[in-house]
Order: structure tokens, then C-alpha cells, then sequence
């Protein structure tokens, strides 16, 4: 979406959202990861990576909007009917991950049921002074966006995202091999956010995490030793 909101390539988003920026797989221990997707952009300075969840209530639509930056983005729960202008409508469930490209209208992201609510997370890859995202006209109804901490990037040049899953088990650990900035999403459980010379993180299921600096020693580590945990990560290039 873009007043305020398929593809990506390494680093963390888990329980119900967090990650976005590296260069290639991570090294990983005691975890799986999968590939969701993958997505080409224009080449743009990215100086900051705004991120919003969202919670839509049971068969509520989203106006006709456009974004001026490239948004990829995650559904944690529930199903999304989503459609760019001059593409067939397609239905988004939960564990997909999406991409809206900039210029196009997007004339469809709705809640498919009407029994259930949905939740969606996207990050908006902002050059200076961008809008998250540009409604056609002024919603009628409220939206519930909660936003999630923005992350500040250095002025990077990016052209590309990758979006990866990864499954760690019970006390096991995740390296990150930050190439390139990462930011994350928990999806499943508690983990811990362990960067070389900075205060350990605890993120639980739901909250955002980020490692904006290329270059970081970095490790997610799933807290407990009864149930597994998962991330989501974003990785741009």
C-alpha cells in the first residue's frame, strides 16, 4: 500500500513480522530456511525502511492506492485478495509473502473472509521524503495500522529483495551473515537478537527486529527448549 503501503534476499522477520536487507543465505544451525520470494526494482538510495502492521477486520477493503516506494511485505494470519492494475486478482494466505511495485495502482488488498480477521505486515523500501502510501481518495473506513520501528539505512543503493522463512528449532541458534542490512519479523515464539557489542534483544512473537549494518555479527537465538520459533527475513541487494 503507499499514502502510508514477488521478492527479496537475507536477513530476519519472525512470529508475526521482522526482517528485510543481506546479500546471501545465511549460515544456519539447528534451522531450515525457504525462499518466498524474490523481486527486481529500480535502482534507489534507500535511506529508511518503514514498516506497518496490519489488522483488518472481517471482510474489510482496502481503498485503490499506489506506492511511490517499493513495499514487500508478509501475512501472518488469514487470507488477502490482492490484485495490481492489469494483473488477475490472487489470493494471498498465511506464510505468503507479496511484493507491490511502485506506479501501478493496486486496486485490490482485502480481507477474503468475512468471518476472520487478517493480518499483514509490509516494508516500504523510502527514498527521502517518500509517503508510505498514496490513497486515490480518502479512506471511509478506519484502518488499523500499528506501526513498527522504521529502520534508518546509510544511504544505500538497492535494487532487488529477497523474502526467506526460517525454522529454528528449540535452543537452537541462527547466524546472520549481514552483507548487506537486514531486518526481520518474529512469526512463531521468543527469540533473542545477539549482536557483538550491544545489548541482547528479546522479541517475541509479532514484533520487528533489524540489523541495519552490513557487515554485523549477528544471531538469533530461539529462547526455548519446549516449542520451536520462526522468522521471517528480508534481504535486499
Amino acid at each position: 500500500m503507499t499514502n502510508t503501503f514477488k521478492s527479496v534476499r537475507n536477513v530476519a522477520l519472525a512470529a508475526s513480522i521482522a526482517a528485510l536487507f543481506a546479500g546471501t543465505a545465511p549460515a544456519h544451525a539447528g534451522d531450515t530456511a525457504t525462499k518466498l520470494l524474490s523481486a527486481d526494482f529500480d535502482s534507489r538510495e534507500v535511506v529508511q525502511v518503514e514498516v506497518g502492521d496490519f489488522h483488518f477486520k472481517p471482510g474489510q477493503v482496502a481503498p485503490v492506492h499506489t506506492h511511490t516506494a517499493p513495499a514487500v511485505g508478509y501475512v501472518a494470519k488469514g487470507e488477502i485478495i490482492y490484485q495490481v492494475e492489469g494483473e488477475k486478482p490472487q489470493i494471498l494466505r498465511e506464510g505468503d509473502a507479496f511484493f507491490e511495485p511502485t506506479g501501478k495502482r493496486i486496486l485490490r488488498f482485502d480481507n477474503a473472509s468475512a468471518t476472520e480477521e487478517a493480518i499483514f505486515l509490509d516494508f516500504n523500501l523510502e527514498q527521502q521524503g517518500e509517503p508510505f502510501i498514496v490513497f486515490e481518495k480518502k479512506p471511509t473506513e478506519a484502518i488499523d495500522r500499528r506501526s513498527l520501528p522504521t529502520v534508518k539505512i546509510a544511504n544505500e543503493t538497492f535494487d532487488r529483495v529477497e523474502v526467506y522463512t526460517n525454522d529454528i528449532a528449540k535452543s537452537a541458534s541462527l547466524q546472520l551473515d549481514t552483507f548487506e542490512p537486514v531486518m526481520g519479523v518474529v512469526a512463531e515464539g521468543i527469540v533473542e537478537l545477539r549482536v557483538k557489542g550491544r545489548p541482547t534483544q528479546r522479541i517475541p512473537a509479532g514484533k520487528s527486529f533489524a540489523v541495519p549494518t552490513a557487515g554485523t555479527d549477528a544471531q538469533i537465538v530461539n529462547v526455548s527448549d519446549e516449542i520451536p520459533a520462526k522468522i521471517v527475513t528480508f534481504h535486499l541487494s
